[in-house]
């Protein structure tokens, strides 16, 4: 790390975007991180979502303007664009807005762009749709480890409290990386786990883990239920301090992640009455497992926002100012909920979807 890095981060409140030295996004194109200090000794870590890949159709099928425009499917996305880049501004990252009770906190954000929910190491060879041969690079747990070199060599001082956050794939992702975060800091007393719009049940993530993602042996070995969430909890407890804190958010009938666990389990991407009941029946019974078998678990379950033309509820919620800080349940804004929880105030929301 360069003498100028450290001196443009020692500028509170202001981000700043590395390059890393030797990783790449899924499609081989550069890969980088954004990291600012806060004016508080407090540090969230947030991995982005950005959908996945599992076999040569989904992996020929990575996000694309082409694909924007024309309607097509995809599946993942293969480069750090600079949306994700954006998102810093908005939101649970937002350092403006100070309804966000992480706004003067330091904070590294982890892009997402290997389709592997932050956890791959391998090299997956495919034919795109011109059957050209080519590589989708599931180098997500290298770029994670590597982002976090990083943030030990920035922010060396132990935290006064540690949150490592993720939404959708990210969701995973924090999950399978918080054990490492928190042993960077060790004398951190108080650590919380959050994972955002996390859900997919499917009979294949063991099979899918191992052989494409190549997932490590350590996580390996606690991916065996349809259940992946629940497995990544399971896998964090038993490898974190018995006190860290552990949040889960949920919209009940998520409509991203109902029509992709439809294709995945019956080879549609859509959104119909089975795939909606599938989702939603299976969503709670992960997170009726996990409040029965994860000491300090919390959720956060809402319908706001249902759509009264196809049922669904939104995907994104703590990068959408408008629901972030909407009282979407039990009167309850999700900002305060997480500022109210990692105060020592954690509670339930939406227990009426646990009837």
């Amino acid at each position: 790390m360069t003498n100028l890095r450290k001196t443009n981060l020692m500028k509170t409140q202001k981000w700043l975007q590395l390059p890393l030295d030797g990783c790449v996004s899924g499609n081989g194109k550069s890969y980088q991180v954004s990291i600012k200090k806060g004016t508080v000794n407090k540090l969230f870590i947030n991995f982005v979502g950005g959908g996945l890949s599992w076999n040569e159709e989904t992996a020929a099928k990575p996000v694309s303007i082409g694909a924007l425009v024309l309607k097509k499917e995809f599946y993942y996305i293969a480069n750090v664009l600079p949306l994700q880049l954006k998102l810093i501004n908005i939101g649970i990252l937002s350092e403006k807005d100070k309804r966000n009770p992480f706004h003067d906190w330091s904070v590294l954000t982890i892009p997402y762009s290997s389709g592997d929910f932050h956890i791959g190491n391998n090299d997956y060879s495919y034919k795109n749709s011109r059957g050209e041969d080519k590589t989708l690079h599931h180098h997500g747990e290298k770029n994670v480890r590597a982002a976090l070199s990083i943030l030990k060599e920035l922010l060396p001082e132990t935290p006064e409290t540690l949150v490592i956050a993720g939404q959708s794939a990210g969701g995973f992702g924090c999950l399978a990386h918080a054990p490492q975060i928190s042993k960077l800091y060790p004398l951190c007393n108080h650590v919380v786990v959050y994972s955002e719009v996390s859900h997919f049940c499917w009979p294949f993530f063991s099979e899918i883990t191992e052989n494409v993602w190549k997932v490590r042996p350590d996580l390996m070995a606690y991916i065996k239920s349809n259940h992946l969430v629940v497995d990544l909890f399971h896998y964090a407890k038993d490898n974190m301090p018995s006190s860290t804190l552990f949040l889960h958010m949920n919209t009940v009938w998520d409509k991203e992640l109902t029509s992709m666990m439809y294709k995945m389990n019956h080879n549609k991407k859509e959104v119909n009455p089975q795939a909606l009941e599938e989702f939603h029946l299976s969503l709670i019974d992960a997170v009726s497992t996990l409040k029965k078998e994860i000491p300090q678990y919390h959720y956060y379950l809402t319908d706001y926002g249902k759509s009264p033309k196809d049922g669904t509820t939104p995907h994104m919620v703590s990068g959408s100012p408008k629901l972030f800080y909407a009282k979407m349940e039990d009167g309850v804004s999700l900002a305060n909920w997480l500022r109210k929880a990692t105060e020592g105030m954690a509670t339930d929301v939406g227990s009426k979807f646990m009837i």
